[in-house]
């Protein structure tokens, strides 16, 4: 996504010594005032000055303007505070007295101490530029996961950038998700406010990255060494990963998945591949559609945890269509046969005849379609695949208490936060 990106282009920038500074927003939004770890980031570039460099000795005055221009709470958090971001001597106590208005009963006043120390962070800002390299033109500065942030902390980035660092020798690149990002603006601001208008007040150029394939990198995470290791130890591991892939792209792109939703899912599933031995059962064809059932619709997975035979529900929630409607490959056709054969207790004469009945009407309309004598159509061995799973006419891993171990693996994959 944008932050592999981010770091890819960092590292294309250090190969050929450029500088450049990285911003994550998303872990920083906890500060009063995304100034602060602007700053900071700035800081850390800077300290690697001689210490009585000009570039160095402009930043420390830059940094004396910043209590004049940081809001009030940021500005009592940073007196509080010890980690060095600031230097705050009497006289800039005096000034961050003068902004929330203890020293100037006027607001005009405390308006003109705000746009001056402004004025002054900027021209100090624009000499500690010099300390780029002669061949470098302008910093670079990466900003990421804005769209990630509370939605007013990233709108405070935004002006910020604007109002402090639109210098003639800095270049911005914002990484988010704008859709998403503009549509939290419009939480903020109200239904008739246009965020995606709002935010081209600060973008100049808008570069989109290629969608990539679902299926293309779901496989890419899933040859990942710890992965890939894990299937070769076991003995069909190379038809289970293959198996978990088609799953997995199918029930993405039901979702409408981000590379970050598929990370959160397959993190989880890693989990429960470490609580499996290669020589055990993987089940993937229950495990892969609860744990996005259980992200998706926690209401109905509860439900199928207490009684399998709302199977059929599951289905069409996971599929998005009813049953005897769209198309059906063979793969997904297993996994919906195991959905369906876990509500089937060997040791019992519960009747499964009203999960089944749908299945076996649509087998029959597609046998009658198809006439006489002609072969079955890919669609409809698919369908009698379900049926068959779920009859356990054929040899596939029925075993009781299937669905209960299951539902343990993916309760405890479930609690670890990966966002």
């Amino acid at each position: 996504g944008n932050t592999t990106f981010l770091k890819l282009w960092t590292h294309y920038l250090r190969s050929l010594d450029i500088k450049s500074l990285c911003l994550n927003a998303w872990e920083n939004d906890f500060a009063d005032d995304p100034l602060l770890p602007l700053i900071s980031t700035f800081d850390k570039w800077i300290a690697t000055e001689n210490e009585d460099s000009k570039a160095r000795v402009a930043w420390k005055k830059a940094k004396k303007f910043v209590p004049g221009i940081l809001k009030s709470s940021a500005v009592a958090a940073a007196k509080a505070a010890s980690f060095g971001i600031l230097d705050i001597d009497k006289e800039l106590e005096k000034l961050a007295g003068d902004v929330v208005g203890s020293a100037v009963g006027d607001i005009v006043d405390s308006f003109d101490v705000k746009q001056k120390s402004l004025g002054q962070f900027k021209s100090q800002l624009s000499v500690a530029l010099e300390a780029l390299p002669d061949d470098q033109s302008n910093l670079v500065v990466f900003i990421d996961e804005l769209d990630r942030c509370r939605p007013t902390y990233a709108i405070e980035m935004l002006e910020r950038v604007k109002h402090l660092f639109d210098l003639d020798r800095i270049i911005f690149i914002l990484a988010m998700n704008r859709d998403q990002l503009g549509k939290s603006i419009q939480g903020v601001y109200g239904a008739s406010f246009d965020g995606a208008q709002y935010l081209k007040r600060f973008i100049d150029i808008d570069y989109q990255l290629r969608t990539p394939s679902i299926k293309e990198y779901i496989s890419a995470r899933m040859d990942e060494p710890e992965i890939s290791d894990y299937f070769k130890a076991r003995k069909e591991g190379r038809y289970d990963l293959e198996h978990i892939i088609e799953l997995m792209a199918y029930l993405a792109l039901r979702f409408e998945y981000t590379p970050r939703d598929i990370n959160q899912l397959i993190g989880r599933l890693k989990l429960i591949f470490r609580s499996i031995p290669p020589a055990h059962y993987l089940d993937e064809s229950i495990i892969v559609p609860l744990l996005v059932l259980r992200q998706e619709c926690p209401q109905l997975y509860t439900k199928y945890s207490k009684d399998a035979l709302c199977a059929n529900s599951v289905i069409e929630f996971l599929s998005g269509a009813k049953i005897g409607e769209g198309a059906l490959e063979h793969r997904i056709a297993v996994m919906f046969g195991y959905l369906v054969a876990a509500a089937k207790d060997p040791y019992s004469n519960r009747s499964m005849e009203e999960v089944l009945a749908p299945w076996i009407k649509w087998s029959k309309i597609l046998s009658e379609n198809a006439g006489a004598g002609q072969m079955k159509s890919e669609l409809q061995r698919a369908v009698n695949v379900v049926i068959e799973l779920a009859n356990g006419d054929r040899e596939f891993r029925m075993r009781r208490g299937l669905n209960e171990l299951a539902f343990k693996r993916i309760e405890l994959a479930g609690e670890i936060n990966f966002s």
